[in-house]
């Protein structure tokens, strides 16, 4: 049977749901783009074994310790001829190498238990389609993903895995990424 829901937790809910959509952060992932990615390898700025780092995106919550409630995301790669989808997973803070695997072309992996206490959640985006001459895009409109940050901070810590195999890469190809959220 459904426990019944007190008023205070059902206007904390409400107040969420009804708050206007704002673009909260926007953050760029560049690529070293060493080789074709692997289903499931790390897309990261540094190759060398080690020492992969992961992307912070700011304000995601509107207080410390907040729920990040993420509606929408929009992503544009500076390559048109990409095809892949990206998952973006998301920690409360900073991952360490010796935890989770953050270089690039590598395969992911949460290789402690602590790497997987610290990781809060992922989102898999759509494809991306090429937009000719200007890159290629991926809209994913119709989210809603709530982590809890991390209570010193109103921001998640992101590391991007491709889902495909990718070809069509180019060393330092750049993912621009718009995150809206209540």
């Amino acid at each position: 049977m459904a426990q019944p829901v007190s008023a205070p937790a059902l206007e904390a809910l409400l107040e969420q749901l009804l708050r206007p959509v704002r673009l909260a952060s926007s953050v760029r992932v560049q690529c070293a783009a060493a080789g074709d990615y692997a289903a499931g390898d790390v897309m990261s700025s540094i190759v060398t074994d080690t020492l992969g780092r992961a992307t912070y995106v700011p304000n995601l919550a509107l207080d410390k310790g907040g729920l990040a409630t993420i509606v929408s995301i929009r992503a544009r790669c500076s390559i048109a001829a990409v095809a892949n989808n990206l998952r973006l997973h998301f920690f409360k803070q900073a991952p360490l190498v010796a935890e989770v695997e953050m270089d690039d072309n590598a395969a992911f992996s949460l290789t402690t238990a602590a790497g997987r206490d610290n990781h809060v959640g992922s989102i898999l985006l759509s494809a991306f389609v090429s937009r000719g001459g200007v890159g290629a895009t991926s809209d994913n409109t119709d989210l809603l993903q709530a982590f809890v940050c991390d209570p010193n901070d109103a921001g998640l810590w992101m590391v991007v895995v491709t889902e495909q195999i990718e070809a069509n890469e180019a060393a330092n190809m750049t993912y621009d990424l718009d995150f809206y959220c209540r």
